[in-house]
Order: structure tokens, then sequence, then C-alpha cells
């Protein structure tokens, strides 16, 4: 006759292979999808500057300073997925 336990340990190992399956089901379905999405990247200002360094005794240091914008269709192409 089965004790309680013996069949709990059943139960929690049927769960387990039940919930590897639909781990592996999900990663299936997903592993082999395209995802590549166009990307435009435009760079508008680049400024050098030469400042003091606090750091160390009385020395200059360059500090660049980049504007750009990035534009990418990451939620409506046509492999996007809503996110939230």
């Amino acid at each position: 006759m089965n004790t309680v336990l013996s069949r709990a340990n059943s139960l929690f190992a049927f769960s387990l292979s039940v919930m590897a399956a639909l781990t592996f089901g999900c990663f299936i379905t997903t592993a082999f999808k395209e995802r590549s999405v166009p990307v435009s990247i435009a760079v508008s200002r680049v400024t050098l500057k030469n400042v003091e360094d606090f750091t160390g005794p009385r020395e200059r240091s360059d500090l660049g300073f980049v504007t750009f914008d990035i534009t990418a269709d990451i939620l409506n192409g046509k492999n996007g997925l809503p996110t939230f």
C-alpha cells in the first residue's frame, strides 16, 4: 500500500516532468524565429572638450560628447511581439 509521502513524491515527479515538457515546447516554438529588425542610427553632433582632471595634479583630459538617434521598429515589425 502506498503512503502519503510516496504519493506526494509521485505527484511531484509527474508535475516536474510536465513542466519540463512545457518548457521545452516553449523553447522550440521560439528558438528558430527570425529576430532581425531594421535599425537606423544617425549621429547629429560630436563635440570634444579639453577639461581639467581633478583626480591628478594639474592634468587635463579630453571629454567627448556624442548625440545620436536610434530608430528601431521593435514592437510593430513583422516579428515584433508586444512585451507589455
